[in-house]
């Protein structure tokens, strides 16, 4: 047996050898109060890996882009371009736009939540712009509740905090965990009443 094997087998723990907590995770959602409302904006989650692999990726999405855009443009006159060539190019064009979105949500995006008295906000931004808002007015919104994730690739989409409007259920909150959401849910509850569903 190695001599280090041997420290390690022989060591024993004694009292003085307390092993170190955990650190306590800072909520990721940032609450304050605003001249509008009662506002919580939440970054986005970021995936290292595809941080690193989108942008990798997407150096060959822009080659066979141009490629076939250049195929194209310069079939012959007589010759119609070929269908299926058209239909790849606007289906990887798609999907290049998605990725470039993705990349952007995890760089600059956040999701910025606005109670009101007559009404919820909820927006999407990159880089500060919105991109995407909606407005549920507070008398039709209820049961206000934490579920269980069912996030989108890469970050986006989803959350942890849903809501009923009407006949339909809208999510939020897709950057933080369910312990924070519980805490979201409950301090707009002591804000504004959501009724429970019947």
């Amino acid at each position: 047996m190695s001599p280090w094997l041997a420290m390690v087998v022989c060591r024993s723990t004694t009292d003085e050898e307390i092993m170190a907590n955990f650190p306590v995770p800072a909520p990721r959602a940032h609450v304050s109060e605003t001249a509008n409302g009662w506002q919580i904006t939440i970054p986005p989650r970021r995936n290292i890996g595809a941080m690193i692999f989108l942008p990798v990726w997407l150096c060959g999405w822009l080659f066979g882009e141009v490629m076939v855009i250049r195929e194209l443009a310069f079939v012959p006159v007589p010759e119609a371009p070929s269908l299926f060539m058209i239909i790849w190019l606007a289906g990887w064009t798609l999907g290049g736009g998605l990725a470039i979105f993705a990349l952007l949500w995890m760089y600059v995006g956040m999701e910025r939540i606005l109670l009101r008295p007559d009404a919820l906000v909820i927006a999407r931004e990159l880089n500060g712009r919105e991109v995407h808002a909606r407005q549920y007015a507070i008398g039709n919104t209820s049961n206000l509740r934490v579920v269980p994730d069912d996030r989108w690739a890469w970050g986006f989409g989803g959350g942890k905090i849903a809501f009923d409007y009407g006949a339909r259920t809208f999510r939020f909150g897709a950057g933080i965990d369910e312990a924070e959401a519980r805490d979201i849910v409950s301090q707009m509850q002591k804000r504004q009443n959501f009724p429970s569903a019947n």
